[in-house]
């Protein structure tokens, strides 16, 4: 009999964080019109290292010994219908507020391949937040390959891994940048926010954390750990908006994430930790469950919805306390519609899809 890992709500419950922040980061400056609430809200951007890391650590935790076939489908079940039916709708509904790459960009995008291509009109094209799809189906291609190697080594191997997988993310921007070598700003943004290999660093990390976990390692305090990481989120975050306010310079996106890589792991391993307390954590309360398993269609729909509401007058961007109260309001209703397509779409399909054999699965152990 397989014998399945302990459940981790709170992880459920931190994905409507991660997606909030990026509603913040694409559609904030429709809402405020104060500048240092415009750079803090452009900062948002770094919830995706944050999905990323979260996805390596779930998918380590609870896929770890899934055959690859059965893997794939299941993930591919996960994702891919609701991507296509927001694609169908950016494209055939709201082309003009789009880019539109042409017939090759449109099957790239279908087939979630843009982020391969260093072309904004590819890789952001249609409905742009996909891309960050497209480097997800890469980090489940090679999850097989990559599980076999992050279940050999002991704490100190994963230790190691870690070590060598931050000054991978760290070495190559920085000596680009000190030393000054010649490459465009779109490609250096392709090549450090967009380019999936250089990405699966951030879910490389999310894997290695789980394991330890899995291993047995725990934070001591791991609430007032999570707490800890909370709050040096948001003094990282607000010295990043000071520095840029003063100079009119900005953090470059990979040093961003790296900044904050920290504070992720540490919030990721105490929350974890705490749901295997008795009692578990208060992320992993229902309402954080729900708004959690609601977060992939917002991260769709949010940018979809604003354009579409937005000529209706609804959001006049007049700043201030209601500002504050029209952006609530609208992602009350962004959250609205991610939870029918949830609902309605993504649940029902996944289950659909997920009822077609692919392979064979494999038994599972107990774990650690």
């Amino acid at each position: 009999m397989s014998i399945h890992p302990p459940r981790l709500p709170s992880l459920t419950g931190l994905r409507i964080f991660g997606s909030v922040a990026v509603v913040i980061c694409h559609v904030g400056n429709g809402f405020a019109n104060d500048s240092t609430v415009n750079v803090a809200s452009a900062y948002g951007f770094v919830g995706v290292t944050f999905f990323f890391m979260l996805s390596g650590f779930v998918l380590t935790w609870s896929c770890a010994d899934q055959a690859a076939g059965p893997f794939w489908w299941k993930r591919f079940s996960r994702i891919w219908p609701l991507q296509l039916l927001v694609m169908v709708f950016a494209y055939a509904v709201i082309p003009g507020h789009e880019r539109i790459p042409g017939l090759g960009g449109r099957l790239a995008e279908l087939f979630l391949l843009q982020a391969w291509f260093p072309n904004t009109s590819i890789y952001a094209g249609g409905n742009g937040v996909t891309w960050s799809l497209s480097v997800e189906m890469f980090f489940y291609l090679v999850f097989p390959a990559a599980i076999i190697l992050v279940r050999r080594p002991g704490g100190r191997g994963l230790a190691i891994t870690a070590t060598v997988t931050v000054a991978v993310l760290l070495l190559p921007p920085l000596i680009i940048s000190l030393a000054g070598l010649a490459m465009s700003a779109s490609v250096y943004y392709w090549l450090f926010f967009v380019f999936p290999p250089y990405r699966f660093g951030e879910f490389m990390l999310g894997m290695l954390l789980a394991r330890a976990l899995m291993l047995g390692y725990r934070l001591p305090r791991p609430g007032l750990a999570a707490l800890a990481a909370t709050a040096g989120i948001a003094a990282m975050t607000w010295a990043m908006v000071t520095f840029t306010t003063r100079t009119g310079s900005w953090v470059g996106r990979p040093f961003v994430a790296l900044l904050l890589l920290p504070f992720f792991a540490l919030l990721l391993s105490g929350s974890a930790a705490m749901d295997l307390k008795p009692g578990g954590w208060w992320l992993g309360a229902k309402p954080f469950i729900l708004l959690g398993e609601w977060s992939f269609a917002l991260y769709l729909v949010h940018a979809p919805t604003l354009v579409v509401t937005a000529p209706w007058g609804w959001w006049n961007n007049p700043g201030g306390v209601l500002g504050l109260a029209d952006f609530i309001a609208f992602l009350a209703l962004a959250l609205a519609l991610a939870a029918a397509l949830h609902y309605l779409v993504e649940r029902p399909v996944e289950r659909g899809l997920r009822r077609i054999r692919i392979g064979r699965a494999r038994p599972r152990p107990a774990p650690a």
